[in-house]
């Protein structure tokens, strides 16, 4: 083998002088990249490129340049801007809008002067049936933005694009910011505004509504509008509904307590009559809230537990305990709250049977864990039980690891029911099976611990 030909390969064949040699790979820069590029002098000249190529499409970039750190870039970028401006469609100009407006909350160069020229620039270029179509876009930053050329250069009915922003579904801080110009029209445009934010998906926008009309001067049925707004999903717009039909000298409880009697209220009615009944915490409305803790529907029995315990909460054990016994999906996380929030007691005793039953371990074990022993002793038993719906053992040893971790932080004695079942031979090595994959010092801790309480493995018959 030639060895010039091993190290330097063999000698390529001469083209054909009718066959064109392939282009090699151009290893020149994009102008994307030169945009970004650390060095300023780079990005200056790929600003002029841009705009000697009326490269209309790289503005988002260019925009980035608007707030260089180098003052030379910030400038070529600039003087592109308002080269490109005109070349732009319509659509490209919208989204470039709220990009460019943003730089009036950048502090690295004063850019207010340059602001103004090019906002002046757009509103040349942009026609207020643009600015309004681009309120009711669904970008949102595009919305805020043509309503802020709007309002502040006074195009269009201010009304109308007061109106198209209210009625937003997605973005709450356009509504806001056009609930608050409200107050800055004519009286009967203001109602007609505040009534149009009553139709607002967003409750805020609704309480705020409603609150401008009841201090606003008459013109429109109050008492409809308060009637209608007893059922709004909003809580905060259902207590201005109360009040204000209280100033008028009605009661709320009547028309809540009609909807609960009438057999053609839908759930959602019934559901949120329920709160509002127990919100107001009348004593004789408690016979009728408990009654709807024996409905068929689970959504209507976890509002009436709520709303009685919103009217009476002296009653809360008694609401947990019967809670506890609903077998429907939410019962049970709602009575497990009660006891860990609201303070609520249900004897373990009875409550052990009814979520053994079915089968709903985890929540047997987060009940337990409130009290050292009977969380152990709740282990122990599971360990033991071996039920085929069980919880699985690694659950078991992560609630052990956590109770021997815990173990010396927590006072108290074992009652006799528990010293029974964790002083059998069986049930500490039940535990002890679960710790076999873990490190020896943690089956050392639990003996410890078992032997500082006299809990000594007794040779009792295993079950």
């Amino acid at each position: 083998m030639n060895i010039f030909k091993m190290l330097f390969g063999a000698k390529a064949a001469a083209a054909p002088a009718s066959q064109p040699l392939p282009a090699a790979p151009s290893d020149q820069p994009s102008l994307e990249d030169e945009l970004n590029h650390y060095s300023g002098y780079e990005r200056q000249a790929a600003l002029e490129r841009c705009a000697a190529l009326d490269r209309t499409d790289l503005l988002p970039l260019v925009i980035v340049r608007l707030n260089d750190w180098v003052p030379a870039v910030r400038h070529a970028a600039r003087v592109t801007m308002q080269h490109l401006l005109p070349l732009a469609p319509v659509p490209q100009l919208m989204q470039i809008l709220p990009n460019v407006l943003r730089l009036r909350e950048m502090s690295r160069s004063d850019h207010a002067d340059w602001l103004l020229h090019f906002e002046r620039t757009v509103l040349e270029l942009l026609s207020v049936q643009d600015l309004l179509d681009g309120v009711c876009g669904k970008n949102v930053h595009v919305a805020r933005s043509c309503f802020y050329m709007l309002h502040q250069y006074g195009l269009g009915d201010r009304a109308q694009y007061i109106g198209m922003a209210l009625a937003t579904r997605g973005d709450m801080v356009l509504a806001t910011q056009a609930l608050r110009l409200c107050a800055s029209t004519a009286p009967d445009v203001q109602t007609a505004l505040y009534l149009k934010a009553m139709s607002s998906p967003f409750g805020r926008i609704r309480t705020s509504a409603l609150l401008s009309l009841t201090q606003a001067p008459g013109g429109q049925d109050m008492r409809a509008l308060a009637l209608a707004s007893l059922l709004d999903a909003q809580a905060s717009v259902r207590y201005l509904a109360v009040a204000c039909l209280q100033t008028m000298g009605e009661d709320a409880r009547i028309s809540y307590r009609a909807i609960l009697a009438n057999p053609a209220s839908n759930t959602q009615a019934i559901r949120v009559s329920l709160l509002s009944l127990g919100s107001l915490r009348a004593p004789e409305d408690l016979e009728l809230i408990r009654a709807f803790t024996q409905s068929t529907l689970p959504s209507v029995r976890l509002a009436a537990y709520n709303a009685w315990f919103k009217a009476a909460p002296s009653d809360k054990d008694a609401i947990a305990l019967q809670a506890a016994g609903d077998v429907a999906p939410g019962m049970q996380k709602f009575a497990c709250q009660m006891v860990s929030r609201q303070g609520a007691f249900i004897p373990f005793a009875t409550l052990r049977p009814l979520l053994e039953a079915r089968g709903e371990h985890y929540l047997l074990l987060r009940y337990a864990s409130g009290n050292k022993w009977q969380w152990l002793a709740t282990i122990a038993h599971l360990a033991l039980a071996h039920a085929p719906h069980g919880p699985p053992q690694t659950y078991l040893d992560h609630e052990l690891l956590c109770w021997i971790r815990d173990a010396h932080r927590i006072t108290g004695e074992p009652n006799g029911q528990q010293h029974d079942l964790l002083s059998q031979e069986c049930a500490q090595a039940a535990l002890r099976a679960l710790l076999t994959v873990h490190d020896e010092q943690y089956s050392t801790l639990l003996t410890h611990e078992l032997a500082l309480h006299q809990l000594t493995p007794a040779k009792t018959p295993q079950h």
